[in-house]
């Protein structure tokens, strides 16, 4: 305990993180030993002080939990933390993981490390705003209509009457000498195999008729199987 105390001064606050057995003779002891030093006690599982409050935090027995992020809370910066343990070699090793720095062997069965200076937070300046409207009329200007990207095409309604068969017809009604299979599919039936009348149907919509059914696929190899989706 010397080696903690002597980096510290009378006026300095320390907390001592005890287990919840220890008797009223060695709490005692423990306030003679860091005489003119009056230091505070506390359960291990009842750390609950407020942050930045303490110089120093000792823990008599860092075998029990010891809750290091709350340990580097109530401490002040660069405020040391000690900790008995019969293993202090492996105890600097467990204090460096746990964010502690200047992990120490302070004795046979003592270890020390100090909490790490982040320095003072700042409070960051919000950044003005580069630009404001003022004029809401003024940001519509670069707006589009819309409506000014159709064409007098586009808006006029497609004229069912002009199919008289097929699923594009008004009445959605295969004609009576229907070839595109059509009738097949009300019917439930499988559509005719399609043979070309021209012979050009593989090369693409370049080479076929105007009444083509392959009319809009892609070119396909000469006698390759094509199925038509109605």
């Amino acid at each position: 305990m010397e080696a903690i105390k002597s980096k510290l001064s009378e006026s300095s606050k320390v907390l001592i993180l005890r287990p919840n057995n220890t008797s009223a003779e060695a709490l005692q002891q423990i306030l003679d030993t860091w005489a003119p030093i009056k230091p505070s006690f506390e359960l291990n599982e009842r750390l609950t002080s407020n942050p930045n409050q303490y110089d120093a935090v000792v823990a008599l027995d860092v075998e029990t939990t010891v809750d290091y992020e709350s340990v580097q809370r109530i401490l002040v910066c660069n405020g040391i933390f000690a900790a008995v343990s019969s293993n202090p070699g492996a105890l600097t090793s467990d204090l460096l993981i746990n964010g502690f720095v200047n992990p120490t062997v302070v004795s046979s069965n003592m270890a020390s490390a100090t909490a790490p200076d982040f320095g003072k937070s700042i409070k960051v300046a919000t950044p003005a705003k580069v630009w404001k409207v003022t004029d809401k009329d003024d940001d519509l200007e670069d707006l589009i209509d819309p409506d000014e990207l159709l064409t007098e095409a586009d808006k006029v309604i497609p004229d069912k009457t002009k199919y008289t068969c097929g699923p594009k017809s008004e009445k959605k009604k295969a004609c009576k000498n229907c070839t595109c299979g059509y009738a097949e599919e009300l019917s439930g039936k499988p559509a005719p195999e399609f043979k070309s009348s021209c012979g050009s149907c593989y090369l693409g919509d370049a080479f076929r008729c105007a009444s083509c059914p392959y009319l809009g696929m892609p070119a396909f190899k000469p006698g390759e199987k094509v199925k038509l989706q109605m």
